[in-house]
């Protein structure tokens, strides 16, 4: 049997129509998680728990680390989508954590890395119900995963007194599974093994293990048009369990937050986390669209979808909290200023995606 031959667009189709599914699965694992802290005062907390919130963060970032190398190979990433993209980025990275990091108390700053990021999953949905263009679709993903990249790197600051003995194994070992993979053809399994040692070796340097899960995802060699690659491979053997499984029971997890203020938190925190990802979103990848527009090709509407969209940052922003607010008496309100700024955001980015695309209808 022929296989279907691969192009950036069949892939980004696929990938839309299955994460607007995954983005359903995680938004209600919010809201169940949210009406059960609040009614029932549910919370579980152990090292089962704790298992599983790695498997997830693991998996979640290998495929992003596979999906920003796919998109290198495919040429998506390059000339002036590229440049675009990437001053987008930053501009959608430096602007909320700018907001978060004047406003919020001191001893809270350091949640300034959940505000940065966006969730591709939630994001990806927005595309499909607001009727993105493939184009802007394209952008936005792109964005998206540069978004995660920098999310990335912004957790790997998070650790405490790394040990640079085990930070010295993850390089061994990550520089090793990238020759390896290509000299032997070592498939799925190795590359999945590989990435639980990695995790395992950054938990015990005292770093986000998002960064080494990322590492092998980036190194595996990308996709070849004669044969399913590894990566390929790899993606379609994990992705369903990591979207319709891990990722929605890890929100879950970390969603059993009471709708109420604890003792000596400071309620207008959640306010200054949703102005954060929001209108530092907004405003940080907006202008940059709108500045690029006859570049990029997109309308002002289109510019502010793009941005709405991309504040929607629940999954990656939850791992944020976790990484830095964990146990603290901030923890609990930025996650509830998380979850108030993506629902704003997933409402915005669809109604300004239906205003650019019925805008776009009526141009000559």
């Amino acid at each position: 049997m022929m296989r279907k031959s691969y192009s950036p667009a069949v892939f980004l189709e696929r990938f839309v129509a299955l994460e607007v599914r995954a983005a359903g699965l995680i938004f209600g694992a919010a809201v169940f998680g949210v009406l059960l802290a609040t009614f029932g005062d549910f919370y579980v907390h152990n090292s089962f728990t704790e298992l599983i919130s790695e498997i997830a963060i693991g998996g979640f970032f290998l495929l992003v680390g596979l999906e920003l190398r796919r998109e290198f190979a495919s040429g998506t990433l390059s000339g002036s989508t590229l440049k675009v993209a990437l001053a987008a980025t930053v501009g959608g990275m430096a602007v909320p954590a700018f907001i978060f990091v004047s406003f919020a108390p001191e001893a809270a700053r350091n949640g300034w890395v959940a505000v940065v990021a966006t969730d591709i999953a939630l994001a990806s949905a927005v595309t499909a119900l607001g009727g993105f263009r493939r184009e802007l679709r394209a952008l936005l993903l792109t964005v998206a995963v540069l978004d995660d990249l920098g999310g990335v790197l912004a957790l790997a600051t998070t650790g405490k007194s790394p040990k640079l003995l085990f930070i010295a194994a993850v390089v061994v070992v990550v520089t090793f599974f990238a020759w390896s993979i290509r000299k032997f053809n070592f498939g799925v399994f190795y590359t999945l093994g590989t990435t639980a040692l990695v995790v395992w070796l950054m938990l015990q340097a005292g770093m986000h293990p998002s960064l080494g899960a990322f590492a092998v995802g980036f190194v595996v060699p990308h996709f070849d048009p004669d044969n399913p690659s590894v990566a390929e491979r790899t993606e379609e053997a994990i992705h369903p369990y990591v979207a319709a499984i891990f990722l929605p029971v890890f929100v879950f997890l970390h969603t059993l937050i009471p709708v109420r203020i604890p003792d000596g938190a400071p309620a207008n925190l959640i306010v200054v986390t949703i102005a954060a990802i929001v209108i530092g979103k907004t405003l940080g990848i907006g202008v940059v669209l709108t500045l690029t527009r006859k570049m990029s090709n997109i309308s002002i509407f289109e510019a502010l979808a793009v941005g709405f969209a991309a504040a929607a940052a629940l999954t990656v922003a939850l791992i944020g909290v976790d990484a830095t607010l964990a146990d603290s008496i901030y923890e609990q309100v930025v996650g509830l200023g998380v979850l108030g700024a993506t629902a704003i955001a997933v409402v915005l980015g669809v109604v300004a995606g239906r205003l650019a695309k019925a805008e776009r209808r009526e141009l000559p």
